[in-house]
């Protein structure tokens, strides 16, 4: 695991991002609301790291991937990267800062051109921003292809002649094609197979360590987050509740929700099943076009207070090494797991 040096500035610096959606509510009598999807998110992200996010289906973790691309225009808030904000930047200039910031999406065949040789998705980003052509852009598109596992005699082929794994690996090699500092991976091993996720996994740390990345990996797979990710950010409802490093994350969470969400990873052996020693994550996530008012959490959480239903509490360190916990009392060793969930 990559220590984050926090003496160094931070490649990415998100802070205070928010992404109100305006929508309309009600058949008859119709009522214009706001949807928080995100709604006051900082981190930091530092070179060569995996910086992962991770919650439950509509946590606003996807859309925090896309806000950092600006693919969404944030309503609120900065977007730092290498100190400059990419939200003061004109289309044409955030089009030129895409070449260090790259994304690898979730669904590998709808996010491939069907229309398209292999050969020609990949070259797409080097012919858009004039990087090469003829011969050598031929010459790059069969190394990455090398790279990432394909073999070059794939390259005249299209996206449906390949299994989901490949098309994944395709998009990589499109994701790489720029030399990016940055890579945004949106539930990119979501739709795999389990078996393909590890394959998928493994040829991320590789490149990582081969071309010097950094990533931001987003996921609701606690599994694969730990197993690529340096630290991780948990969100619950727009906001991020809890950032540790992965091994202090999963030793001994801090937030009730990071508990809950431990919880539900399924253990084979049941005779630690009872060994966990976590509240299981009840009840729903409340709408975000009405969350609740103080700590948003406390509608599901075992140890709330009346203070946690009147009063927001902010995202603060606590026990050093940047480990972050937006709750009044975060949880200590009486209500940490008791077993070491791999």
């Amino acid at each position: 695991m990559k220590i984050a040096n926090r003496g160094q500035a931070p490649l990415l610096e998100v802070k205070g991002l928010k992404k109100h959606f305006d929508i309309t509510k009600g058949w008859f009598a119709k009522k214009r609301v706001l949807l928080k999807a995100v709604d006051g998110v900082d981190f930091k992200v530092y070179r060569g790291e995996t910086f992962g996010i991770v919650g439950e289906s509509g946590c606003g973790k996807s859309t925090t991937g896309n806000l950092v691309l600006r693919l969404l225009e944030a309503s609120e808030g900065e977007i730092l990267f290498e100190g400059q904000d990419l939200r003061k930047l004109t289309s044409e200039q955030m089009r030129e800062k895409r070449k260090d910031i790259q994304m690898i999406f979730q669904d590998p065949f709808s996010s491939l051109n069907p229309r398209m040789r292999v050969e020609d998705i990949i070259a797409e980003p080097l012919r858009s921003h004039k990087v090469l052509e003829g011969g050598q852009l031929r010459q790059r598109v069969l190394e990455l292809m090398d790279t990432v596992g394909l073999s070059p005699s794939f390259a005249p082929r299209y996206p449906h002649e390949f299994s989901g794994g490949q098309r994944q690996r395709i998009g990589i090699a499109r994701a790489l094609a720029l030399k990016p500092k940055l890579i945004v991976c949106d539930e990119a091993v979501s739709a795999l197979d389990v078996s393909i996720q590890s394959q998928i996994l493994n040829l991320l740390s590789r490149l990582q360590r081969e071309f010097d990345l950094t990533y931001i990996f987003i996921g609701h797979g606690l599994p694969a987050v730990k197993h690529i990710s340096d630290r991780i950010a948990v969100m619950y409802l727009g906001k991020i509740v809890e950032v540790a490093g992965k091994e202090q994350l999963f030793r001994q969470p801090k937030h009730p929700y990071t508990q809950g969400l431990l919880s539900s990873i399924p253990i084979s052996d049941p005779s630690l099943r009872s060994q966990k020693g976590m509240p299981v994550l009840e009840g729903d996530i409340p709408s975000p076009t009405n969350p609740p008012a103080g700590c948003r959490f406390h509608t599901r959480c075992p140890y709330a207070t009346e203070r946690c239903i009147q009063e927001e509490p902010p995202l603060k360190e606590v026990e050093g090494e940047g480990r972050m916990v937006a709750c009044h009392e975060p949880i200590g060793s009486e209500h940490s797991c008791s077993t070491s969930i791999s």
